[in-house]
């Protein structure tokens, strides 16, 4: 009887389904790669299991388990002003993720503690989405720049560029984790601490307000409105720009 070899695509699939993180991960260095907002959303949601806007309990031991640790973690780990102990524990816990390929439930509970000291802010023992994005590599928040926040005239450009950043799939419409991304990013630029709840009550805020899709979708013109809505609301905050 001949085993079958698998697919690549198949492979890639089993692969996720054993380890999410493996996805992000540059193949040769294992380093994460830097996630763009829509992308977040899927690791969010994907360890969110229960939905009901933390990652906690054993949501959180899987994460990390799946996560482990990388030279690019220990350099923003040392932004954070962390201890030796600290700093030494966890790059003795990456040498051993990549000798091994798995973390012991032991070095699992004192990675875990060691984690939410650093990143858990208001020490619930659990992590929300402000708090995710911080330990996640997250590429830069692209409406952070001076256009959008009135310093210089919004062009049909800028708005193009927003709208193919957060339409991965090219389908003509923001939706689902593109729509939950671009609505992160949005909510970070007035909120530095935020969880679940503040991106719903957020989305519901905005989106009324567009009069969007009843499908969940916003299109360019939506768009459009949105960032011309924040862009006058930030020069109105700051006239001088």
């Amino acid at each position: 009887m001949s085993s079958e070899t698998p697919s690549p695509a198949k492979k890639l699939n089993l692969e996720r389904a054993s380890n999410f993180m493996r996805q992000f991960r540059d193949p040769d260095s294992r380093e994460l790669k830097k996630l763009s907002a829509n992308q977040f959303m899927e690791v969010w949601s994907h360890y969110d299991r229960d939905g009901n806007g933390y990652i906690e309990g054993t949501e959180l031991d899987g994460f990390l388990k799946e996560f482990a640790v990388s030279d690019s973690m220990l350099v923003e780990l040392k932004a954070y002003g962390e201890s030796m102990t600290q700093m030494n524990f966890l790059r003795d816990l990456l040498k051993e993720a990549k000798k091994i390929n798995d973390v012991s439930e032991d070095k699992l509970i004192e990675y875990t503690d060691t984690m939410l000291q650093v990143f858990d802010s208001n020490k619930d023992g659990r992590l929300q989405l402000s708090e995710m994005a911080k330990l996640l590599p997250v590429k830069e928040n692209f409406l952070c720049r001076q256009v959008f926040k009135g310093a210089t005239k919004l062009t049909k450009d800028d708005i193009e560029r927003v709208f193919s950043l957060y339409d991965r799939d090219n389908n003509g419409s923001i939706e689902n984790e593109e729509l939950r991304g671009f609505l992160k990013d949005l909510l970070e630029l007035v909120k530095k601490d935020y969880d679940a709840q503040d991106l719903l009550e957020f989305e519901e805020t905005i989106l009324q307000g567009v009069e969007y899709s009843s499908e969940g979708k916003i299109s360019r013109k939506q768009l459009t409105m949105i960032l011309l809505a924040l862009a006058k609301h930030n020069q109105e905050e700051d006239p001088e720009t």
